[in-house]
């Protein structure tokens, strides 16, 4: 009864969960269970995103995105969800030397968020165009 108490009134630790847990109750709302495209409103992650991690930019880039910038988890947490995705839904796509993102990168990348999303999107996806990874 005690536990149950504390746990009302937030005095327990929050219990970690794990990158798929985080996934489904901080993205999933958007980019779907499997991370699937909303045609002229969400970008697919499946089978595509990796290709960011090409360029530094792009690493910032996945970071910088307001929604995933502003979203309510620790910096260690969104590292691992991340990764995870990266994993889950893009791992062909991910340079042969991919290096997960630590929770010191996540933190540098989302004190500063993107106001022109868009623009710098079109920007990188140009630049994957002419590294011959995009057609």
């Amino acid at each position: 009864m005690r536990a149950l108490i504390l746990a009302l009134f937030g005095l327990l630790p929050a219990m970690a969960l794990s990158p798929d847990k985080l996934y489904m109750l901080h993205c999933m709302g958007c980019h779907g269970p499997q991370g699937e495209e909303i045609p002229g409103r969400v970008p697919a992650l499946k089978g595509f995103v990796g290709y960011f991690t090409y360029l530094p930019e792009g690493r910032a880039f996945l970071i910088q995105v307001p929604g995933v910038a502003n979203a309510p988890l620790s910096d260690e947490e969104l590292a691992q969800v991340t990764n995870w995705l990266l994993r889950t839904f893009s791992s062909k796509e991910l340079p042969p030397d991919f290096k997960p993102f630590t929770a010191e990168e996540v933190r540098r990348y989302r004190a500063k968020p993107l106001q022109n999303v868009s623009q710098v999107r079109e920007a990188l996806l140009s630049r994957l165009r002419a590294m011959g990874l995009l057609r």
